[in-house]
């Protein structure tokens, strides 16, 4: 019996002892707990920003949820300030053959341009940061107008033209029409192609690829019509080398005798040329080094460079104002989907950046769909005031 008492006493001791380290470890990870989230609210707000945004949140802006998220956060730190501005937004929905997207128009009333055109470069961080969006800035000193304009990838999700609540517009002002230019890259290789290209009564710019074929007949015939012509040269892409860029191109394992040889050839092959841009690149417009060879060998030609940012880290269009060579940097590709009405709302988007920078850029192919949609480009540029120049006309 004696034995069989114990029994008991000694489960419950067990039992302490394990409750007791239950309850110890509990109030370790507590404490723990506690004093990490102590000292994360004791660092700055920006040391407490994640690396990089998750999917999840880079993403919401493709759908109405996420940009309704990005614009309450913008517009309730606008709405806050003193003077206060008056924010409404009215959304719409654009299509682009099956494609859908929801695109927001604003109205603002505020009655000092100036200290809403700083809040919302403020924006510009957190936007990007938090929602994967490009915001786009304007202030007309002539006007009196601020336009916005709100990038997801390269669909156009808000515009916005504001005018201070303070100030009547200035009606007898006539400030330059906004301008926008087109590019089409990767000819030379067809010249029935370059026939059909030249005979559109727009003032297209022409990037020929160098030691093609047909590359100088190309070039020539372009010329007999009058056509602006510039060099596409072929640089190294970071697939090379299961990716060819094609030949005359500028690789990264080249010296910078060899890499001079090669471009000035490639300069040479094409009389005419009034202007250079990248065909690919990846690899060698994001070297520093690499580029700044380019820009001496290009400097004293009197050549502009057009950096046609196939890859976002290019240090290209840097490069080239460093070295005192006129530059333009590319706002979108027109045609990477082929297809007719996607072609015709990028030229939308194009237009709209316009609007908003005061002049902007494209690039596209000489594809049939590229072909038969610039027919509508000349009347959409009409109807709201931009003109369509070629691009020498940009250069600074």
């Amino acid at each position: 019996m004696k034995g069989e008492e114990c029994k008991p006493v000694a489960f419950r001791q067990r039992l302490l002892i394990l409750v007791g380290w239950l309850g110890g470890a509990s109030l370790f990870f507590f404490l723990g707990y506690l004093v990490a989230g102590r000292l994360i609210s004791d660092l700055p707000q920006s040391c407490r920003q994640p690396l990089s945004c998750p999917a999840s949140v880079s993403s919401q802006p493709r759908t109405r949820e996420g940009l309704a998220k990005a614009l309450a956060g913008m517009e309730k730190r606008v709405a806050a300030c003193q003077p206060p501005i008056v924010v409404s937004r009215r959304w719409e929905i654009m299509r682009s053959g099956t494609h859908e997207w929801s695109r927001v128009k604003l109205q603002w009333e505020c009655h000092d341009l100036d200290f809403l055109e700083l809040l919302l470069e403020v924006e510009k961080e957190v936007l990007a940061r938090d929602f994967n969006l490009r915001i786009l800035i304007h202030l007309d000193e002539n006007t009196g107008v601020l336009n916005l304009l709100i990038l997801d990838g390269e669909e156009v999700v808000v515009v916005g033209s504001f005018i201070g609540s303070s100030q009547e517009p200035v009606l007898e002002a006539k400030p330059d029409r906004p301008r926008l230019a087109i590019v089409i890259d990767d000819l030379g290789r067809n010249l029935e192609r370059a026939a059909e290209l030249a005979a559109l009564p727009l003032p297209l710019t022409f990037a020929i690829f160098p030691r093609l074929e047909n590359s100088t007949r190309v070039a020539a015939y372009f010329a007999d019509h009058h056509r602006d012509i510039i060099l596409h040269a072929p640089m190294e892409p970071r697939g090379y080398p299961s990716v060819d860029p094609g030949p005359g191109a500028l690789l990264s394992t080249m010296g910078e005798a060899e890499l001079s040889a090669v471009l000035i050839e490639n300069l040479q092959s094409l009389p005419g040329i009034i202007g250079v841009n990248n065909h690919m690149g990846s690899r060698l417009t994001a070297d520093s080094q690499k580029m700044a060879q380019v820009m001496k060998i290009l400097k004293g030609r009197n050549l502009f460079f057009l950096d046609s940012r196939t890859i976002a880290d290019t240090v290209a269009y840097k490069k080239a104002v460093e070295a005192g060579i006129p530059a333009l940097q590319r706002d979108i590709f027109l045609d990477n989907v082929p297809d007719e009405e996607h072609i015709i709302e990028q030229f939308r988007a194009l237009v709209e950046i316009a609007r908003v920078k005061g002049s902007a850029i494209g690039i596209g192919h000489p594809y049939p769909e590229t072909v038969a949609a610039l027919g509508t480009l000349s009347e959409m540029a009409e109807q709201v005031g931009v003109e369509i120049v070629a691009l020498r006309e940009l250069v600074k």
